[in-house]
């Protein structure tokens, strides 16, 4: 969604405030343990995702001293995040060029051993949340979840998502989704949550 006499958020600008949100993501941590390189990897691995986000799906945003400050994905029923066959890099080869086939392959295990939720299709989907660290406590993301949210209800979507992070499950509860299911990616993966809005009569 582009708000009128604010400048949209570009794909670097995305991916920027992205990485170095989910710098402490059990996801992340997981996908990429070293540290040292994790913001500058996750930039690059959800880049992919976020150039396909700004072309076909919903981004949300807002801003602060005219910098990019918290940032929402989402797509509804439906939406494709593939991209054209001939346009690289993919995510899953990407990430096999950033940590090794193998240790892909053990990631991909993990995120596949999800089961699929039923009815996916009849839900919109909250991919990424993320609000930059320096301005975070501010109540920013709390203001484009409401904004998803108050969208989906008026369209009579229910929202979906899913998290990682255990201390993020009392922000959503209280925007108005609950917690449908847990599961754990794989056997040496982190737990992920998956969270909805009230299915809408």
């Amino acid at each position: 969604m582009t708000v009128a006499g604010v400048e949209p958020a570009t794909v670097p600008e995305i991916r920027t405030v992205l990485a170095r949100a989910y710098a402490a993501d059990p996801l992340l941590a997981w996908v990429f343990p070293d540290e040292h390189h994790r913001i500058e990897a996750t930039a690059a691995w959800l880049g992919v995702l976020v150039e396909r986000y700004v072309a076909v799906a919903e981004v949300e945003h807002l801003r602060e001293d005219g910098a990019l400050a918290a940032v929402a994905l989402w797509g509804r029923p439906g939406t494709s995040l593939a991209g054209g066959p001939d346009l690289l890099p993919t995510a899953p080869g990407l990430l096999r060029a950033l940590i090794g086939p193998r240790r892909a392959w053990k990631i991909g295990a993990g995120l596949r051993a999800i089961p699929s939720p039923p009815d996916d299709t009849s839900f919109a989907h909250l991919n990424f949340l993320a609000v930059a660290p320096g301005v975070q406590g501010r109540g920013l993301g709390g203001r484009l979840l409401d904004r998803v949210v108050e969208q989906c209800r008026g369209e009579g979507l229910p929202l979906r998502l899913d998290t990682t992070n255990s201390a993020n499950l009392p922000f959503y509860e209280a925007h108005g989704l609950a917690v449908r299911a847990e599961d754990r990616l794989g056997p040496t993966g982190p737990l992920i949550w998956r969270l909805e809005t009230p299915r809408l009569h």
